[in-house]
């Protein structure tokens, strides 16, 4: 799907989110930014989707091509930074290490 949705967006002349490298940022700049973003997305998740969702109200109103295709321009922005935010987002949640959690044991040790 992650494909299909890169070829229409360059098809119409945007940009996918895996062309977006982030090669400006320092290590230590990078680490900030993740951690940044970590603490605010789900704070701005629900209003990203309340956008995306009446962007789509609007556009199924549309009178001409023009709006369509602005409104069409507008969700993929917000949708390009609603994907980009998500996955800064997911490289900062703490991944569970091997040795932490016996799968054998009834009830983990407090």
């Amino acid at each position: 799907m992650k494909d299909e949705i890169k070829l229409i967006r360059h098809s119409v002349g945007s940009i996918d989110i895996s062309d977006i490298k982030d090669e400006e940022r320092t290590e230590s700049e990078r680490k900030n930014y993740v951690g940044q973003i970590y603490a605010v997305f789900p704070a701005i998740e629900k209003d990203i989707q309340r956008l995306m969702k009446e962007q789509i109200l609007l556009i199924a109103e549309a009178e001409n091509f023009d709006k369509l295709n602005f409104g069409r321009g507008t969700c993929n922005g917000i949708s390009l930074l609603y994907e980009l935010w998500k996955g800064v987002a997911a490289e900062a949640k703490p991944q569970p290490k091997e040795g932490d959690f016996n799968k054998h044991e009834v009830i983990g040790e407090i």
